[in-house]
């Protein structure tokens, strides 16, 4: 059972790390060789359990922040 819940957490870390080094590769602003940058991309992927539906609300109040104007 915990080898069942570590090889699922361990692929949407995988899933969610290859999502946000997508989108960390594509963004013009972030320095691709400064370390902080790589480390910020690796613990959050490998913590998305708390930084995933942290970045969903952040996201959901920008966007409601956004249609009252």
């Amino acid at each position: 059972m915990l080898t069942t819940v570590i090889g699922y957490y361990s692929i949407i870390a995988l899933v969610v790390f290859l999502a946000w080094f997508k989108a960390f590769w594509n963004d013009s602003t972030t320095s691709k060789t400064d370390l902080s940058s790589w480390m910020v991309l690796i613990i959050g992927a490998s913590l998305w359990v708390i930084v995933v539906p942290f970045a969903n609300l952040e996201l959901v109040t920008k966007v409601s922040t956004t249609d009252t104007y």
